[in-house]
């Protein structure tokens, strides 16, 4: 059965990721979005917020019942542990749906919708990895530029001092990690003007998209 690419989207915080996967929507690429996934997987009143909250306390959900993600991303920040339970409850449930996802897309491409590929952003896409690529993709594209860029606008977009951006960095994988899968670099340590640029003319020639499935 003829099938669309799965490309996995990764890069460090303050890399450009959403702004790639702007990009590429315009070059008719679907994007599946790991990180609204995983809000969604713990929405009030959903499975996954029940088992969240039997695990970690309801003093976890705010007055409106809602997951407390301030604090619980102080909690795993500071506790390996708790990082670890609250990645096993999240990580089957946002791969379930991711995956859910991925063929609702190659279905809607088979019924002819123009699709170039399926985009999935995942930040943490190597952090998360052992000794293989995962099997549901294709190709592993990493954004990339250099660590100073990243900081500066990590901490312009969030707010966060350059401490708090630093600290996040270090639990992430390294830039030579997540290179080290990449089977196409986007580099995007210049402006959104030379990325558009780099994006129309380099994206390989099968990213085109299909009229007839």
């Amino acid at each position: 059965m003829k099938r669309l690419k799965v490309i996995a989207l990764t890069g460090g915080i303050g890399s450009g990721k959403s702004t790639v996967c702007t990009l590429l929507a315009q070059h008719h690429a679907a994007i599946i979005d790991t990180d609204q996934i995983a809000r969604e997987v713990v929405q009030p009143h959903s499975a996954g917020l029940r088992r969240l909250i039997a695990e970690f306390g309801e003093d976890y959900l705010t007055a409106q019942g809602e997951l407390d993600r301030a604090k619980l991303r102080a909690t795993i920040f500071a506790d390996p542990v708790k990082k670890q339970q609250l990645e096993a409850i999240l990580h089957p449930l946002i791969r379930q749906t991711m995956l859910a996802q991925i063929e609702a897309c190659q279905q809607r491409w088979r019924k002819g919708e123009p699709i170039a590929a399926i985009v999935v952003a995942i930040p943490l896409l190597v952090e998360t990895m052992q000794d293989n690529k995962p099997d549901y993709l294709d190709e592993i594209w990493v954004v990339d530029c250099d660590e100073a860029t990243q900081l500066t606008r990590a901490s312009q977009r969030d707010g966060q001092t350059s401490a708090q951006i630093q600290s996040i960095m270090k639990q992430q994988a390294s830039r030579q990690q997540r290179l080290r899968w990449a089977d196409r670099v986007i580099d995007n340590s210049g402006d959104q003007q030379a990325l558009q640029q780099q994006l129309s003319t380099h994206l390989p020639a099968w990213f085109r998209f299909n009229l007839t499935g």
